[in-house]
């Protein structure tokens, strides 16, 4: 899934439920956090969350991803 430069400055909690997503592209946007629920996607997971507002990273996140 590809969000990438619009803007988007909040995600969904529902994004958790897309367990069988590959690629999550959400670079350059303003996102300042990141829901919990980001840590029930696969740790086969392409995650790019450059160019963000990010002032922290979720521990659901830190425990399924290699960062």
């Amino acid at each position: 899934m590809h969000l990438v430069k619009i803007g988007l400055t909040l995600l969904s909690t529902e994004i958790g439920q897309l367990v069988q997503l590959e690629g999550l592209f959400l670079n350059n946007n303003k996102l300042t956090t990141l829901p919990a629920e980001i840590g029930h996607l696969s740790h086969e997971l392409d995650l790019d969350l450059g160019g963000n507002l990010l002032r922290s990273i979720p521990n659901e996140i830190k425990q399924c991803f290699r960062l």
